[in-house]
């Protein structure tokens, strides 16, 4: 099912985790608007990137969520949050870009170096920027791009 031009609703409910478990992570009716708003975003995301988005999670159904060690209110289990990576460069280069494109969001971070969170609000988007390391095998969560 096409959610828009460039993103497939299997994009964002395909998960080795799930697969593996068995988990049914089928997005329910009434989180299906959340994740329409949420591929629009990513497809002004790919826009002002240049070349397409690579979405490693989307949507995580509540056990899937914490089989991965998500956060109970994690916005992924609202169709709101897609962790991504893209050709354009490293997560903190597509951070950069979109910041300085002023695109809207509500949540962006570079994780650990390796992918991009970004999350949006059907509301008010927040423009949080944060960067996610390790501590002492703890994840730390720094204000800004580091």
């Amino acid at each position: 099912m096409k959610l828009t031009k460039n993103f497939k609703l299997e994009e964002f409910t395909y998960s080795l985790t799930a697969g593996r478990l068995k988990i049914d992570n089928s997005v329910p009716a009434e989180l299906m608007s959340n994740l329409q708003l949420t591929a629009i975003n990513l497809e002004l995301v790919r826009k002002v990137l240049g070349h397409p988005v690579i979405i490693t999670s989307g949507y995580r159904c509540p056990a899937l969520n914490a089989r991965v060690g998500g956060k109970a209110n994690s916005a992924h289990t609202k169709g709101l949050a897609v962790d991504l990576r893209s050709p354009f460069g490293t997560p903190k280069q597509i951070c950069q870009r979109l910041i300085d494109a002023g695109v809207q969001f509500d949540k962006l971070i570079q994780e650990h170096n390796q992918w991009v969170h970004i999350g949006f609000s059907p509301t008010k988007n927040r423009q949080i920027v944060l960067t996610a390391v390790k501590n002492g095998g703890k994840t730390v969560y720094l204000n800004g791009l580091v």
